[in-house]
């Protein structure tokens, strides 16, 4: 009898001990998995010569878009890390998976939002023609018809403006370049006679004397401008949710428009109110 209760007793507190173990066990695992959810970091493909978006100038990563997202960074904890390249570029890196968000004015569009998921707006900017300064003569987009006009490939204005162009009868040959240094060097050089541009972008540049030029008074369209993410992804509807919730921080504290006001001396944080928003 008493070896019986002796067993039983060795028994159970074996038992204890293995199911003690497990649970320590599951718990440290817990520890580890509630660890590896926490997101730390961001990666954010961004234009390496898309002047003053993001860009790079005697090796240092320079633009817009850097300084929103050191504020993001600031504001959130994240680290962030930027892979650079021409515009046609960027996607490919988000649809590959070695980046988070494109961080490069990008506009929402149907097309885009069928794929990808977009953060709160941060920039409201219109899309315009850029013709030679000395093109007093063209006043309207009907007043390109016939002529030649660059666009950066893959850019929403190039699209924008082709849509438009079909619906008010305007002929014009449309002319994709690789990146935005091709295409005001063709602009330069007299290839075309009119680039799509940003009108933040063509402001910049116009002001800094980068580019002989003006902008053409009608606007093609107003973007709005904000971070994609892709579909079915926890970890890209987290990152979505942070950045969203940092650019709405900073547009209700003034960070955003100050932004802003540094680079062109316009805030373009806020809608405007009779703006065609292109889709």
């Amino acid at each position: 009898m008493k070896k019986s209760k002796f067993l039983f007793i060795m028994l159970l507190i074996v038992g204890v001990s293995i199911l003690t173990t497990g649970c320590n066990k599951e718990s440290a695992q817990g520890e580890i998995n509630s660890a590896s959810d926490k997101i730390t970091k961001i990666v954010v493909a961004s234009g390496s010569s898309s002047i003053p978006n993001s860009y790079i100038e005697n090796g240092e990563h320079k633009g817009h878009e850097v300084d929103i997202w050191n504020a993001i960074a600031k504001k959130t904890g994240l680290k962030v890390e930027f892979i650079t390249g021409e515009f046609n570029t960027l996607f490919g890196y988000l649809d590959s998976g070695k980046a988070d968000t494109v961080g490069n004015t990008i506009t929402i569009n149907e097309k885009r939002k069928e794929k990808y998921n977009f953060s709160e707006p941060y920039a409201y900017i219109p899309e315009k023609v850029v013709v030679h300064s000395d093109r007093s003569d063209i006043t309207k987009l009907k007043d390109i018809s016939g002529m030649n006009c660059g666009f950066s490939a893959g850019s929403n204005g190039g699209n924008l403006f082709e849509e438009i162009a079909k619906e008010q009868g305007i002929e014009i040959n449309m002319i994709a370049y690789d990146s935005s240094e091709l295409l005001w060097s063709a602009f330069r050089q007299g290839k075309v006679d009119a680039m799509i541009l940003a009108g933040a972008e063509a402001a910049y540049k116009i002001k800094n004397d980068l580019l002989d030029a003006r902008m053409v008074e009608e606007n093609i369209a107003v973007g709005e401008k904000a971070y994609p993410f892709v579909k079915n992804n926890e970890r890209s509807e987290k990152l979505r949710a942070i950045v969203t919730k940092s650019i709405q921080e900073m547009k209700e504290d003034g960070e955003l428009a100050q932004i802003y006001q540094n680079w062109y001396g316009v805030d373009f944080s806020s809608k405007p109110a009779d703006a065609k928003i292109a889709n």
